[in-house]
Protein backbone atom coordinates (compact mmCIF):
# COMPACT_ATOMS: atom_id res chain seq x y z
CA UNK A 1 0.00 0.00 0.00
CA UNK A 2 2.78 2.42 0.87
CA UNK A 3 4.43 2.07 -2.52
CA UNK A 4 1.19 2.71 -4.42
CA UNK A 5 0.63 5.95 -2.51
CA UNK A 6 4.13 7.33 -2.24
CA UNK A 7 5.52 6.66 -5.72
CA UNK A 8 3.08 8.87 -7.68
CA UNK A 9 3.32 11.62 -5.09
CA UNK A 10 7.13 11.51 -5.13
CA UNK A 11 7.04 11.79 -8.93
CA UNK A 12 4.87 14.90 -8.68
CA UNK A 13 7.18 16.43 -6.07
CA UNK A 14 10.27 15.57 -8.09
CA UNK A 15 9.01 17.13 -11.30
CA UNK A 16 7.77 20.17 -9.39
CA UNK A 17 11.22 20.65 -7.87
CA UNK A 18 12.78 20.37 -11.32
CA UNK A 19 10.39 23.03 -12.59
CA UNK A 20 11.48 25.35 -9.77
CA UNK A 21 14.93 25.43 -11.32
CA UNK A 22 13.56 26.89 -14.55
CA UNK A 23 14.73 30.50 -14.75
CA UNK A 24 11.91 31.46 -17.15
CA UNK A 25 8.99 30.97 -14.74
CA UNK A 26 7.33 34.04 -13.33
CA UNK A 27 6.57 34.87 -9.69
CA UNK A 28 3.00 33.54 -9.79
CA UNK A 29 4.17 30.24 -11.26
CA UNK A 30 6.88 30.00 -8.58
CA UNK A 31 4.29 30.58 -5.86
CA UNK A 32 2.08 27.86 -7.36
CA UNK A 33 5.01 25.42 -7.40
CA UNK A 34 5.73 26.28 -3.76
CA UNK A 35 2.11 25.46 -2.89
CA UNK A 36 2.30 22.13 -4.73
CA UNK A 37 5.51 21.18 -2.93
CA UNK A 38 4.23 22.20 0.51
CA UNK A 39 0.95 20.36 -0.02
CA UNK A 40 2.69 17.27 -1.36
CA UNK A 41 5.11 17.12 1.54
CA UNK A 42 2.22 17.52 3.98
CA UNK A 43 0.35 14.70 2.24
CA UNK A 44 3.44 12.46 2.41
CA UNK A 45 3.62 13.14 6.13
CA UNK A 46 -0.05 12.24 6.58
CA UNK A 47 0.40 9.04 4.58
CA UNK A 48 3.38 8.09 6.75
CA UNK A 49 1.37 8.73 9.93
CA UNK A 50 -1.59 6.68 8.71
CA UNK A 51 0.66 3.80 7.68
CA UNK A 52 2.47 3.95 11.03
CA UNK A 53 -0.85 3.81 12.89
CA UNK A 54 -2.02 0.88 10.79
CA UNK A 55 1.00 -1.13 11.95
CA UNK A 56 -0.06 -0.84 15.58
Amino acid sequence: MSHELRTPLNAILGFTQLMQGDQTINTEQQENLDIIIASGEHLLSLIKDVLDMSEV
